[in-house]
């Protein structure tokens, strides 16, 4: 068993390298960069392919946040260009408009593409790459570490589940935020060759004795140069943007039916022709 885990590791690395060697044609590339271990893999297989790196990130006006300030510190350490963009929080409601006018069905639909309709129109290059979806085959949520890690078969189950189309929504608007501006987004994880190696392993294989382990020793020498990163939390949580949402439970425009959670008030604003008219 240790013997498979140890070539494991090593393969991730070039398997992030091979994809973006052969779906990346430029040499400028703009990286949705967060201080978790996903976008920065992503970085570093980019990074050795002697790419030109362009890290953006975001935060909210009022507030820093970690995956904000980790990936200003990256670029620093790693001598790439940063873009650091603040959203304007005042411009809640009409932000939570476009987002409904471009299909967006789910709380977490909305949470988790609206800092994108701001930070992608503020991408140089043509190409943008990130780390998206990478935590659905470590299984790292609580869901999943209380009810799926235990066997293969079950672990398995949850990233089929994960994988799912109407599961990957937010991906597809993220899509649909870079196509709309002109740009052409990349996500090595979700190539097949990733989740082939994924799929060969179980969970304890890839979280245990730390979480995402074997990312984080194929890329060893670039980790040990940024310092600790930290453990899996999901974007809208860390940036704050849950917290701002709730505000809207308050605006009688929005909330017109006096809902008392924020995930009944994205449901009133979704219509499926929206879904398709941009």
């Amino acid at each position: 068993m240790k013997t498979e885990i140890s070539k494991n590791q090593k393969m991730i690395d070039n398997l992030l390298c091979e994809i973006i060697d052969e779906e990346v044609q430029s040499d400028e590339v703009a990286l949705l960069l967060s201080g978790g271990v996903d976008s920065i893999s992503v970085a570093f297989a980019a990074n050795r392919l002697r790419k030109n790196i362009h890290g953006y990130s975001f935060r909210l006006d009022k507030s820093t946040n970690y995956d904000y300030d980790k990936a200003k510190y990256i670029c620093e350490i790693m001598n790439w260009k940063f873009t650091g963009i603040v959203i304007d929080t005042s411009n809640l409601v009409d932000d939570f408009y476009k987002l409904s006018k471009l299909g967006a069905k789910t709380k977490t639909n909305f949470e988790t593409i609206y800092p994108f309709i701001h930070l992608i129109p503020q991408v140089e290059e043509q190409t943008v790459l990130t780390g998206w979806a990478a935590d659905g085959y470590y299984g790292v949520s609580k869901k999943a570490i209380i009810n799926y890690k235990h066997t293969k078969e079950l672990f398995d189950k949850f990233r089929d589940d994960y994988f799912l189309p109407e599961k990957q929504a937010s991906y597809s608007f993220l899509k649909k935020v870079t196509d709309m501006n002109n740009k052409n987004l990349i996500a090595p994880y979700l190539h097949d060759k990733v989740k082939e190696y994924f799929y060969s392993m179980d969970w304890y294989e890839l979280n245990k004795p730390t979480q995402k382990h074997h990312v984080r020793t194929a890329f060893a020498k670039e980790f040990d140069k940024i310092g600790k990163v930290k453990k899996h939390l999901n974007l809208q949580l860390e940036s704050g943007i849950n917290v701002l949402f709730e505000s809207l439970l308050n605006n009688k425009k929005i909330n017109y039916k006096n809902r008392t959670r924020v995930m009944d008030i994205c449901k009133d604003h979704y219509s499926p022709l929206n879904e398709f008219s941009t």
